[in-house]
């Protein structure tokens, strides 16, 4: 197996994720990510103009879908170019119920965020939850009606991080999200569950790596120091990455971690409140990408733009913490 900061290549041999990505789409895909990242800006700026009749938006089939809540911003969304559909509840309507939510707390194994395809905030109940905290989430979720949707989910959620792989520390594996720059300076994006750990860190050609920002639980996000210098921002495989999208409901997206190396996965949920053990993480996007201990920090990416670093899940979820976020938290650049 190989050690810690799976992620990248390009610049260095610090390619340390197993595995290569297969990308299945036809022959131009990447000018057909660059298509579906500025379809959604577009929708996303159109669904934002509806106010209230704002529904949020999601993707059919690659495109873009506005969701709206009256007739009137149901032509606009239509005369700009998109497809619609008409649902109950605004997305503000869902923020503010998601909000609510998030005053639910000690309830460990369970999740919500929005999924803007059913137009409701889906609660998830892993199998790990205590009944307690089950009939507890449950009770919560029963007051706001159908715009909440509750669903159980087998196994448990664990940050992706197993005691006994090997790092520098001799403790932990992560992987390496996105080679970044601040103040024109080289840097490492990972998972803030992972920086937690302390340790001087190191992978492929880098050595003495150390933390300088680390921000867990809330957000999950950890920066590292590059001693040795930069290079392009590429995922291991030679995939660019000059960009930072948002994710959005229906979208596929590719991922890379050093224990499961590449694959695939959809957005399901976004804005997405996480309850792992290690503490509440707001703001997570949900997919059905697989990964595995060890796999924490690596990066998820559409095309050439950037979405977000793992934080953790289990078989059937994996939740992603928003590069948007990262980089405006900590003032980063992509390399």
């Amino acid at each position: 197996m190989k050690t810690l900061l799976a992620g990248f290549t390009a610049f260095s041999a610090a390619a340390l994720a197993a595995g290569a990505c297969v990308n299945a789409a036809s022959a131009s895909p990447l000018a057909f990510s660059q298509m579906q990242a500025q379809s959604i800006s577009r929708a996303g700026s159109v669904a934002d103009s509806l106010g209230a009749g704002n529904g949020g938006v999601y993707l059919a089939r690659g495109k873009a879908v506005v969701t709206v809540t009256d007739v009137a911003a149901q032509e606009k969304a239509k005369a700009a170019g998109f497809a619609t559909k008409l649902v109950k509840h605004s997305f503000a309507e869902l923020t503010s119920v998601k909000e609510g939510l998030d005053s639910v707390k000690n309830v460990p194994q369970t999740s919500w965020g929005i999924d803007t395809r059913s137009n409701q905030v889906v609660v998830k109940v892993y199998d790990a939850a205590s009944p307690a905290t089950a009939a507890k989430v449950r009770a919560a979720a029963a007051k706001y009606g159908d715009s909440v949707r509750v669903e159980r989910q087998s196994g448990k959620l664990s940050t992706h991080i197993a005691d006994g792989d090997s790092i520098t520390n001799g403790q932990y594996t992560c992987s390496l999200g996105f080679n970044v720059t601040r103040g024109g300076q080289p840097f490492m994006l990972t998972a803030g569950h992972c920086t937690n750990l302390g340790g001087t860190w190191r992978g492929g050609n880098v050595t003495g790596a150390q933390i300088v920002e680390s921000d867990c639980p809330g957000a999950d996000s950890g920066l590292l120091t590059r001693p040795n210098g930069t290079g392009p921002g590429a995922i291991n495989t030679g995939q660019r990455i000059t960009s930072v999208g948002t994710p959005t409901v229906g979208e596929q997206i590719r991922k890379m971690g050093q224990t499961t190396g590449g694959g695939s996965g959809e957005v399901t949920s976004v804005d997405e409140s996480v309850n792992f053990d290690v503490g509440v993480l707001n703001h997570e996007f949900g997919t059905t990408a697989h990964t595995d201990h060890g796999d924490s920090g690596g990066p998820a990416y559409d095309g050439s733009a950037g979405l977000g670093t793992l934080s953790g899940g289990n078989t059937q979820t994996s939740y992603f913490y928003p590069l948007s976020r990262e980089m405006s938290s900590y003032g980063l650049r992509l390399a």
